[in-house]
């Protein structure tokens, strides 16, 4: 009974978000005029900057006494300004007229605050440097011929059936394959239309892998990543409007920048009506799921979240089942390594350890952030596991292992026969909750250019300007999937334990008399 009033009642939560994201996402501004009109008037605001930008120095030079809000995407900002988290965030001006050719709630207040020398990263290593004078050649020529202000131009278009580049998954494999990191929720500089990462940094790496004989392979990542995974050589070169610094080219190399972008501040407009309900759920939901076919990209993040799940559910029992049996008999040795594992991995957060995995211990190897993502949570339910497993038996009276002696069995028979079906009935609830935690937690693997359910929804989010929408689709479907999790966990519960199965399930198999 509670278990069905408590997903009542997250269902209802649920709805009632969707209608406060459909009235939010509806606004129509009445008026052109921001809230804010000048940069004086946010001293002492609350100011929301992406992470590992060049916008957080920015704001404290500019904005005196401004409190400094922190966001992963673009995305998360918009969120933010709209459900009036903060009350402005910088940004580049490219950025911002695209996003206000789709949302007329949102303005800049009409003063520059700065210039984003823009250009692409490579690894400070031989490859790196070669390939960075290459790109600086290139760069040269666009510039001399005009080509590159062509190329600004076009992915300045509102309309875009005019922003065209070239398909850069045939591009021949002359001189090998190159890996390009970008941010990918960051139009119009690097974003997901249909199938295919496109954008003005991408579209400019894609021409100079056509001109010197690369094949290309284009992954996004988050952008507070992509300066760590090129200092660690995880690609060959990396871009998504990432500012030219001193401090950060003494860990990467800088080509000569591919633009000089004005930087702005984005506030909300005054006076913002709201308009039709049942239009704006309708539009909302197309845009999330219809257009360009992004239910698509859904079925894609679901089966990476599930092929995470279910290999370190696998993995991870095995791996704590392993380390159990290890120590069982008290091997000293055992018992060192496994407590020292133990305290290692539940004393780090689980995004520690996957960026330590992929950045440090498989720093070097080529290996992909879905494996990383599954050997990260194989460890940590491992160690849940192994905890579990000894609470487990722990709570079997000593005496059930005499009478498996008394019985004729041996150690073995004896811990598999009688203490662990036992022990099974104490640690189950335990590792359904387990189950869940671990959905939950494998929301973080974006950090690692892994496509999964929750980087699906950034991703979406970057493309349909609709800040709400599509990440309460994401809960809902996180919540189907833990039901479907559990309810599966339920049932093997339900198969061990004695108290909840019938008398002719108990005695299935068993010849009785009457």
């Amino acid at each position: 009974m509670k278990k069905r009033s408590g997903t009542v009642i997250l269902l209802i939560i649920l709805l009632l978000s969707i209608v406060m994201a459909a009235g939010c996402s509806s606004d129509n501004s009445s008026s052109d005029e921001g809230v804010y009109t000048s940069i004086s008037e946010l001293s002492g605001k609350r100011i929301g900057v992406q992470m590992g930008s060049i916008f957080d120095g920015l704001t404290r030079e500019k904005i005196p006494d401004a409190q400094v809000l922190y966001f992963s995407t673009f995305p998360d900002i918009v969120m933010a300004l709209k459900s009036n988290k903060i009350d402005a965030f910088p940004i580049l001006r490219m950025v911002m007229s695209q996003y206000m050719h789709t949302d007329d709630s949102v303005t800049i207040i009409d003063e520059e605050i700065g210039r984003n020398p823009a250009g692409y990263l490579f690894p400070k290593n031989k490859k790196g440097a070669a390939l960075r004078d290459q790109m600086n050649e290139f760069l040269q020529g666009l510039t001399e011929s005009g080509e590159l202000e062509r190329i600004e131009e076009m992915w300045r278009e509102k309309d875009e059936s005019k922003k065209t580049m070239i398909d850069y998954t045939e591009l021949p494999d002359i001189n090998g394959k190159l890996t390009f990191l970008t941010e990918g929720t960051f139009p119009p500089f690097s974003y997901l239309r249909e199938d295919m990462v496109v954008g003005y940094d991408v579209d400019i790496a894609a021409r100079f892998c056509r001109e010197y004989g690369y094949a290309l392979d284009v992954v996004m990542m988050n952008f507070e990543a992509l300066m760590p995974a090129v200092t660690m050589g995880k690609c060959d070169f990396a871009a998504s409007g990432i500012a030219i610094t001193e401090e950060r080219a003494q860990s990467v190399y800088f080509s000569d920048p591919n633009i000089y972008d004005k930087i702005v501040v984005a506030v909300l407009k005054k006076d913002t009506g709201s308009g039709s309900f049942f239009q704006s759920m309708a539009d909302s939901f197309r845009k999330t799921f219809i257009v360009e076919k992004r239910y698509k990209l859904f079925l894609k993040g679901i089966a990476a979240t599930l092929v995470i799940n279910i290999l370190s559910l696998i993995l991870g029992t095995l791996l704590g089942f392993a380390m159990y049996l290890a120590c069982r008999r008290g091997n000293p040795l055992a018992n060192k390594v496994t407590s020292f594992f133990v305290w290692l991995i539940r004393g780090m957060p689980a995004v520690v350890l996957l960026m330590l995995l992929y950045y440090v211990i498989f720093g070097r190897i080529s290996i992909s952030g879905l494996a990383v993502a599954v050997i990260a949570f194989t460890f940590t339910f491992g160690v849940s596991m192994y905890g579990m497993l000894v609470s487990g038996v722990n709570a079997v009276d000593p005496g059930q292992t005499r009478a498996g002696y008394a019985l004729g069995f041996d150690d073995r028979s004896t811990f598999f026969n009688l203490i662990l079906p036992q022990a099974a009935q104490h640690f189950m609830p335990a590792y359904r909750a387990e189950i869940v935690a671990l959905i939950k937690a494998t929301a973080i693997v974006g950090y690692i250019a892994v496509e999964d359910l929750t980087r699906v929804g950034d991703i979406i989010r970057s493309r349909t300007y609709e800040p709400f929408f599509p990440i309460i689709s994401v809960a809902i479907i996180y919540f189907i999937l833990a039901a479907i999790m559990t309810a599966i966990a339920d049932r093997v519960i339900r198969n061990i334990d004695p108290k909840k199965r019938t008398k002719e399930e108990i005695l299935k198999g068993i010849e009785t008399h009457d």
